[in-house]
């Protein structure tokens, strides 16, 4: 299917949704919102359309509710999101950021982190970038992960999974640039601060703006790492 489809994975009001916004009254064609809730994708669904719709254009959104986590049911949607358009961009968003001091979260829990924050990111990746390798020169084949500008240099304690898991996804997306970086533009948003609609460089829209400019460069100038600061 002809076009240029943009995948959220970890969908919500912040910088998910309002980077699908940004996307899709940009030119994408296709918008793939995939998140564990139900109720928060239909309302990013609405959001999307309604910012299309306002401007006139013609974009398709639909939306998978899957539990990153689940990796046999992240596979199952990345099957199925494969038929939907032409996939040129890719943002995983998907963390829990919440937590417990050191000794007091459960390794449940820091298990179930890292299946949602590395093992999901990495199998997307498997999925994405052999697909995203197939794109036309004149496109830009992107892989985008949302990131910290700071957690892996100094962990919050009383974020102790977060902090872990953020460490070890940023040697990930590293890693992944240095071996593909040629060819699909693998690289970090790094926001150094909480996010929230009053900020102004920390705002879901600017952030949002952020990821399309990060999108837009020359593949001779590719960044593997924006940092966002306020």
């Amino acid at each position: 299917m002809p076009g240029k489809t943009l995948l959220v994975i970890g969908s919500g009001s912040g910088i998910g949704v309002h980077t699908a916004t940004a996307f899709s009254v940009r030119g994408f064609t296709h918008i793939a919102l995939v998140s564990r809730n139900p109720t928060r994708l239909e309302k990013d669904w609405n959001q999307v359309l309604e910012a299309v719709q306002e401007r006139g254009y013609s974009c398709q959104v639909k939306t998978w509710a899957c539990d990153c986590s689940d990796l046999a049911a992240l596979n199952a949607t990345l099957k199925e999101i494969e038929g939907f358009g032409t996939l040129e961009c890719v943002l995983f968003n998907a963390a829990r950021v919440a937590g417990s001091p050191p000794l007091e979260e459960s390794i449940e829990m820091i298990e179930k982190d890292f299946r949602t924050t590395n093992l999901a990111l990495y199998a997307t990746a498997q999925w994405a970038i052999p697909l995203l390798k197939q794109a036309p020169a004149s496109n830009s084949p992107s892989l985008f992960v949302t990131s910290t500008t700071s957690l892996y240099k100094e962990p919050v304690p009383d974020l102790v999974s977060l902090s872990m898991v953020k460490s070890a996804q940023r040697a990930l997306v590293l890693s992944l640039h240095a071996k593909y970086g040629s060819e699909v533009h693998v690289g970090l948003l790094s926001i150094g601060g909480v996010v929230a609609p009053e900020k102004k460089n920390l705002s879901p829209e600017n952030i949002a703006d952020m990821a399309w400019e990060l999108y837009q460069q020359r593949r001779e100038s590719w960044q593997r790492e924006m940092e966002i600061e306020e």
